[in-house]
């Protein structure tokens, strides 16, 4: 009995690692992993009889299949939606093992199977010795520039656009990476059972594996083992209670996301904010960021018309305007975030206009905004993008809520950033900009009423009507 139970613990912890890495690293509410372990079960008991042992490679093989074909159109969904579409999955997936009678045995499942396979302590060493190596190897891709990372996409998906994090390309890899974790530990589950039948695929399944991994911990590589372990010991504890052991259950696990919401693994880990890299490396790469004739509308609005304006290395450009004026705007359709509606946008002569931001990004340009991300300082933001080596740089408000020295620090190192970089800066503080910019782009609801040196730029009567407050 404990050796069952071991191994069951195993399993499901395996399942919920792979989990992990979908729900708790990218906050994606995968329902299908479930339905995946179902598909794990069942390569494992077809292709046992020939295959032997190494039935149970590929039941990950199978399951990782599975969620690449069914990937690219979910994946472009987004929250709920995404979740709909998982749902759906797992619903057809459970429909082919209830119906597939040939294949699968129908509702009857698949038997006499189990041995061709390892069973007793032979499976349950084999278990924990994969579980221990893929928490392991969890372990040490999450931690240090990887997991940033996926803390960007998870927290802040704009910022991880704008540093050249694909989304797309990470949702991917983990939906198939989680899936061939929930294939292995279905095919380890049909070695222990010796059977296999539509119920490996339902929703039961996909509620254990979800509840281990929100009561163990969502991220942490051990919440998925002290989660499959309270999950699979609870039920065993509570059995003499009969019929009210499902009730002392449920308010056993409503207790820990009570009063330990990070999970139990919490309970043993410190939260800190990974380090962001300060050093600064020469940039190189483009020479000129051209804008031409650039316009965008937001249905009847116009939010930029005809924008047009250059930016070389080695120079500050700072964009002024009222509130509403189409700034931050302006940045977004340089970056990617929006795209234009007309015009071009070239780096030498390579034209963005149409790509993604990650893209973008790629290209030489990097982006700050007005909010930080929770939990990190202002100047977080601009080390973030120093640290893609971009050669030209959006600056959103890196001034505001700044104290006088602050702005005196952030006016010297951005005239130290000149010397190799281009960037264009967006700020209130007109003081500021006069300090250090070589030129002002001035825009009035969206269009350009004045650009040349900063002296010029303060001067111009339109500028001072409309930005200023002066009458013209």
């Amino acid at each position: 009995m404990a050796e069952r139970l071991a191994t069951l613990v195993g399993i499901y912890a395996l399942l919920g690692l792979g989990y992990q890495i979908v729900f708790g690293q990218l906050r994606a509410l995968n329902l299908a992993q479930g339905a995946l372990f179902g598909v794990g079960a069942y390569a494992t008991a077809l292709t046992a009889p020939s295959l032997g042992p190494f039935a149970l490679l590929v039941a990950p093989l199978a399951a990782a299949a599975v969620a690449a074909l069914a990937a690219p159109p979910m994946l472009r969904l987004q929250s709920h939606y995404f979740a709909l579409a998982t749902l759906a999955l797992a619903s057809l997936i459970n429909l082919v093992a209830v119906n597939a009678e040939d294949l699968t045995g129908g509702a009857n499942g698949l038997v006499g199977f189990g041995m061709a396979l390892p069973r007793g302590p032979t499976l349950t060493i084999l278990v924990w010795l994969v579980l221990v190596a893929t928490v392991a190897a969890y372990a040490s891709i999450f931690k240090g520039e990887t997991g940033e990372k996926a803390r960007l996409l998870r927290d802040a998906p704009l910022v991880a656009a704008s540093v050249g994090i694909d989304a797309a390309l990470w949702r991917f890899t983990a939906f198939v990476i989680g899936g061939a974790c929930a294939g292995l530990a279905g095919g380890f589950s049909a070695a222990l059972t010796g059977v296999v039948s539509p119920e490996a695929t339902g929703f039961s399944v996909m509620l254990l594996c979800l509840t281990a991994v929100v009561v163990g911990g969502a991220r942490h590589p051990l919440g998925a083992v002290l989660g499959a372990a309270v999950a699979v010991l609870l039920p065993e504890l509570f059995r003499g209670l009969q019929g009210s052991w499902l009730l002392a259950y449920a308010a056993a696990t409503l207790a820990v996301v009570l009063w330990v919401p990070e999970g139990l693994a919490g309970l043993f880990t410190r939260r800190h904010a990974l380090p962001i890299p300060l050093a600064v490396a020469p940039a190189s790469g483009p020479r000129r960021l051209e804008l031409d004739r650039v316009g965008k509308r937001f249905g009847g609005v116009e939010a930029l018309r005809d924008v047009s304006f250059t930016v070389d290395r080695g120079e500050i450009v700072g964009l002024i305007g009222p509130n509403g004026s189409g700034k931050t705007t302006l940045l977004n359709t340089i970056s990617g975030l929006e795209s234009a509606d007309s015009g071009t946008i070239t780096l030498d002569r390579a034209h963005l206009e149409h790509l993604p931001a990650h893209a973008i990004a790629r290209h030489g340009i990097g982006r700050t905004f007005q909010t930080p991300i929770e939990g990190e300082t202002r100047g977080a933001g601009l080390a973030r993008a120093l640290a893609t080596g971009a050669a030209f740089l959006l600056l959103d408000e890196p001034a505001a809520g700044m104290t006088d020295r602050e702005r005196d620090l952030l006016a010297g190192q951005l005239r130290g950033l000149r010397r190799d970089r281009g960037i264009v800066l967006v700020d209130h503080d007109v003081e500021l900009l006069t300090r250090v910019c070589d030129r002002l782009v001035c825009l009035d609801g969206g269009k350009v009423i004045a650009s040349g040196s900063p002296a010029e730029v303060r001067a111009d009567p339109k500028v001072r009507a409309s930005f200023l407050g002066v009458p013209a």
